[in-house]
C-alpha cells in the first residue's frame, strides 16, 4: 500500500508538470444539458435594406456626410458590409480609402466572432481591422477573453497580443490562460500561441513557450491529451499520443507509453478509407521489459476491407503477440487477458443474383504454446463455400445447394494419436415447397447431405470415409392477432403457434474425424435447427417435434414492438445415438423448456431475459439470463443483470453498472460484476465525474481479474479537461462505454 501511495504521488506530480494542450470537442444532446447555447452575444442591429456582395450600409442618429471625403457618424452609428457589422458612438468613414475609425463602445460582429473594444480601425475593402483593449467571444468554441490589441483579417486570420482566454463563465472562472501572442488561422482551422501560462484558480500550473491547437472538430495534426494511470502491476503510466492527419482519408496516431515498472513502449495506429477499401494497422512494441527478463514484447494487428467488381469483397485480418503473458500484463479486462487464440483470416467473396461464393484462408496464433496441439483449432487452407438458392421464394417450388470444401491442417506433430489432417467436401442440395395463406404457413423441405473425406497419413480412420444422409423437415405456424389496451394505450397482440418436425436417420459416424464440430449452445433458435452440431463432421440423428409459441405486443399508432414472449420445447420420439467422442447416447424424452422475454412497456425501462428449465434433470433450471436497463435521459443509466449456468459449468453472476447524475454537474459511475459461487468480484470500479461548460474531472478506482487463476490488478485513474483547451489523464471513455451500456459523455 505504501508503494502504491508513493506511485500515486508521483503520478499527481507528473500530471501537473506535463499538461498538454488540445482542443476539446463539444456537441451532442448531452452537452446541451450541461452547456446552454446562450453566450450573451448582443444581437446584431437590424438592417432593413437588401445588400449584395460588397455593398456598404451606413446609418446613424446624426451624420456629417461628405461625398468623396470623410463622413462623421454619431449616435448609434453602424456600418454593415458582407458578413461584418460594427457599431460605435462615433464612426469616421473615409470613402476614398474605404476605411473607418471607430471610437467609444465599439461592437463588432463576424462569422463566429464578437468583439467589444474602446476604439478600432477598419479597412472595409479587405475586411481587416485593428481593435484596442478588446473583449472577444469565439462563438463556436465558447472561448472568450481580452486582448490589448486584436488584428482581424476577415475569414482568414485573427491575431491577438497580450491575451487572456477561457471557456468559463464569469461566475465560474476555474481556469484561464495568458499569452503574449495568439494567431488563429481560420482557413486551416489552426491556432498558435507563444509564452503561454495556464492558471487554475489563479494558481500557475503550466507554462509553454509555444503551443498549437485546432480551432474546430476537424482532424488536425498535433499532440492529443496525455493519458495517466497508476496500477499495482505496471506502476505509474504516462501516454503522450501524437496525431498525424495525413490526408482527408487517412491518419495515424503515435503514442509513447511510459511504464515506471516496465519500460517505454511504442504504440501506433494507422487508419485509411478509400472509395472501395478501408482498414487499420495497430502495433505495440516494448524493446526491453524489466519485469520479464528484459525480453522484447510486441503486438501487431491489421484489418483490411476491399470491394471489387461491384459485388466482390475481400476481408483480411492478421494478429500476433510476442508471448502468452502479453494480454495478461497489458490488457484491461478479463475477456482480453484470457485470450488463448488470435485469428488470422482472409476471405474473398462474390455475390451473384441468387448465389454467393467465398474462398477463405483461416489460421490462428496459439498465444499460450503450452496448450496441447490436440486442443488447438485447425487451420483452413483453404476453405471454399458456395450457396445457390432459386429465385422462387413463396408458394412455389424452391431449390438450392450448399457446398463446403475445406482442407484442415494442424501440422505433422505425431506426439499425439488423434493428429489428423485432410480434406472434407460437404454437399447439401435441397428442395422445399412453401404454402402460405394470410394466417398460416407450412413449408416441407427435403435435403440430402453428402460428406466426403480425403485424409492424410492416418491410422485411426480410413483414407476416404464418407456420409450420405437424407434430411426431412416441416416448418409450420399460425398468425393470430387481437386488439388490446394496456396502461391506456392501444396495442395489437399477436399469438404465433409454431410446429417444426425433423427427421434424420441414424448412421454410425464414429469413423469420421472431428475437425471443427461441437455442440451448439442450446437456445430458442436451437429448437428449429436441422443439426444440433456445429460444423459438418457430425449430422445428428433426429425424429423429433418442436412446439413453440410467440406473442408480440405492437403499438397501434407507431408500429413499434414493445415486447415479446417466446416458449418452446423439443419432444424426441427416439434416442439420439450420434454424438461426439466420449459422449454417450441421449435418451431424454424431451429437451429443456426455453422461455424468452423482452419489452419496454414501462417508460424508460428495457427488460429481457431467458430461462432454460430441464424437467429431465430433477426439474433443474440450467440457465437464467435476466437484464433491465433504466435510461430516462442522456447521461443517466442504470443496468441490472443476472446470469446462471448449470449445464457444463457452475456459473452464477450478478452485474450492476450505472452512470447517475448527483446534480447538474456531478455524476457517479461504477460497475460491480460478482461471481456468486466463488464469492468474489470479477470487476469492480467506482468513480465520480464533474462536468461544466469550462472544465471536467473524472476519478475512477478499479480492481479487476486479470487471469483465470485469480490474479487481480488495482489502479486509480484521473482525468482533467479544460474545455476548449486542454485535457490530462487517462482517456477512459471507450472503456466506460464498453463496461456501462448506455453510457454517454462529452468528456
Amino acid at each position: 500500500m505504501k508503494l502504491f501511495i508513493n506511485r500515486l504521488i508521483v503520478f499527481l506530480s507528473v500530471l501537473l508538470l506535463t499538461l498538454n494542450i488540445y482542443a476539446a470537442e463539444l456537441g451532442g444532446e448531452y452537452s446541451k444539458l450541461i452547456c446552454p447555447l446562450s453566450l450573451n452575444v448582443p444581437e446584431r442591429p437590424y438592417v432593413d435594406t437588401v445588400l449584395t456582395d460588397d455593398d456598404t450600409h451606413i446609418s446613424a442618429d446624426d451624420a456629417d456626410l461628405v461625398e468623396g471625403g470623410i463622413s462623421t457618424l454619431r449616435g448609434n452609428a453602424e456600418i454593415t458590409r458582407n458578413s461584418q457589422q460594427v457599431t460605435a458612438d462615433i464612426i469616421k468613414y473615409d470613402q476614398p480609402n474605404d476605411t473607418a475609425k471607430l471610437d467609444g463602445n465599439v461592437n463588432y460582429w463576424d462569422k463566429g466572432l464578437f468583439l467589444k473594444s474602446k476604439k478600432a480601425n477598419l479597412k472595409l475593402e479587405n475586411g481587416s481591422g485593428v481593435f484596442d483593449d478588446a473583449a472577444y467571444i469565439l462563438v463556436d468554441s465558447r472561448g472568450k477573453g481580452t486582448a490589448e490589441k486584436l488584428f482581424v483579417d476577415v475569414g482568414t486570420l485573427t491575431e491577438m497580443e497580450k491575451v487572456s482566454y477561457t471557456t468559463c463563465d464569469p461566475e465560474e472562472k476555474f481556469w484561464h490562460l495568458t499569452a503574449d501572442k495568439i494567431s488563429l488561422d481560420h482557413e486551416n482551422n489552426w491556432g498558435k500561441a507563444r509564452n503561454v501560462l495556464v492558471k487554475i484558480k489563479n494558481i500557475p500550473v503550466f507554462y509553454s513557450p509555444y503551443m498549437s491547437f485546432p480551432l474546430s472538430k476537424e482532424r488536425k495534426t498535433g499532440f492529443l491529451a496525455p493519458g495517466y494511470g497508476a496500477t499495482n502491476r505496471m506502476g505509474v503510466e504516462l501516454r503522450t499520443p501524437y496525431y498525424w492527419n495525413i490526408g482527408p482519408n487517412m491518419d495515424a496516431t503515435i503514442t509513447p507509453r511510459f511504464l515506471s515498472d516496465t519500460g517505454v513502449m511504442a504504440m501506433g495506429e494507422y487508419r485509411y478509407l478509400f472509395p472501395r477499401s478501408a482498414g487499420e494497422i495497430n502495433f505495440e512494441y516494448l524493446p526491453s521489459d524489466s519485469t520479464r527478463e528484459d525480453k522484447h514484447r510486441n503486438l501487431f494487428h491489421i484489418t483490411h476491407h476491399q470491394s471489387f467488381a461491384d459485388n466482390g469483397n475481400l476481408f483480411f485480418t492478421y494478429n500476433r503477440v510476442s508471448d502468452k503473458f502479453y494480454f495478461e500484463d497489458f490488457g484491461n479486462q478479463l475477456s482480453r487477458t484470457s485470450t488463448r487464440f488470435l485469428e488470422r483470416r482472409m476471405d474473398v467473396s462474390y455475390n451473384g443474383n441468387n448465389w454467393n461464393l467465398t474462398t477463405r484462408l483461416h489460421d490462428y496464433q496459439t498465444v499460450d504454446r503450452s496448450i496441447a496441439v490436440s486442443s488447438r483449432p485447425y487451420k483452413r487452407l483453404p476453405q471454399i463455400l458456395f450457396n445457390y438458392a432459386s429465385p422462387n421464394k413463396h408458394e412455389k417450388l424452391n431449390y438450392g445447394v450448399k457446398i463446403d470444401s475445406v482442407y484442415f491442417e494442424r501440422g505433422d506433430d505425431v506426439s499425439f494419436s488423434d493428429n489428423v489432417n485432410g480434406a472434407r467436401v460437404s454437399l447439401r442440395p435441397y428442395i422445399k415447397y412453401p404454402i402460405r395463406t394470410t394466417a398460416t404457413y407450412i413449408e416441407p423441405k427435403f435435403s440430402l447431405d453428402y460428406t466426403q473425406y480425403n485424409l492424410d497419413n492416418t491410422t485411426l480412420f480410413s483414407d476416404t470415409p464418407n456420409r450420405v444422409l437424407p434430411i426431412f423437415s416441416v416448418n409450420s405456424g399460425i398468425f393470430l392477432e387481437r386488439e388490446t389496451k394496456l396502461m391506456n394505450r392501444s396495442f395489437i397482440q399477436t399469438l404465433e403457434p409454431r410446429l417444426f418436425y425433423l427427421y434424420i436417420p441414424n448412421e454410425d459416424q464414429s469413423d469420421l474425424p472431428i475437425f471443427d464440430t461441437g455442440l451448439f449452445d442450446f437456445s430458442f433458435d436451437s429448437l428449429f435447427r436441422e443439426n444440433r452440431f456445429t460444423g459438418n463432421d457430425r449430422l445428428g440423428d433426429a425424429n423429433q417435434v418442436t412446439l413453440a409459441i410467440t406473442s408480440h405486443l405492437i403499438n397501434q399508432q407507431s408500429g413499434k414492438n414493445f415486447g415479446h414472449v417466446s416458449l418452446g420445447q423439443i419432444f424426441y420420439m427416439r434416442d439420439r445415438k450420434v454424438n461426439l467422442p466420449n459422449n454417450g447416447v441421449r435418451d431424454e424424452a424431451s429437451s429443456a423448456i426455453i422461455a424468452e422475454i423482452s419489452g419496454r412497456i414501462i417508460k424508460n425501462w428495457v427488460f429481457g431475459g431467458d430461462v432454460q428449465w430441464d424437467p429431465n434433470i430433477g426439474n433443474s433450471t440450467e440457465k437464467i439470463t435476466a437484464y433491465a436497463t433504466y435510461n430516462p435521459m442522456p447521461g443517466k443509466v442504470l443496468n441490472l443483470a443476472y446470469r446462471v449456468r448449470r449445464d457444463t459449468t457452475d456459473i452464477e453472476q450478478s452485474d450492476i453498472s450505472f452512470r447517475w447524475p448527483i446534480d447538474r454537474k456531478w455524476s457517479a459511475v461504477g460497475r460491480w460484476n460478482y461471481a456468486v459461487p466463488e464469492g468474489r468480484s470479477l470487476e469492480l470500479f467506482g468513480g465520480i465525474e464533474y462536468e461544466s461548460c469550462c472544465w471536467a474531472l473524472r476519478a475512477v478506482g478499479r480492481r479487476f481479474l486479470t487471469d483465470i487463476n485469480g490474479v487481480f490488478d488495482t489502479g486509480i485513474f484521473l482525468q482533467l479537461e479544460l474545455k476548449g483547451l486542454a485535457g490530462v489523464g487517462k482517456k477512459t471513455v471507450n472503456f466506460l462505454k464498453e463496461q456501462i451500456p448506455g453510457y454517454q459523455s462529452e468528456f
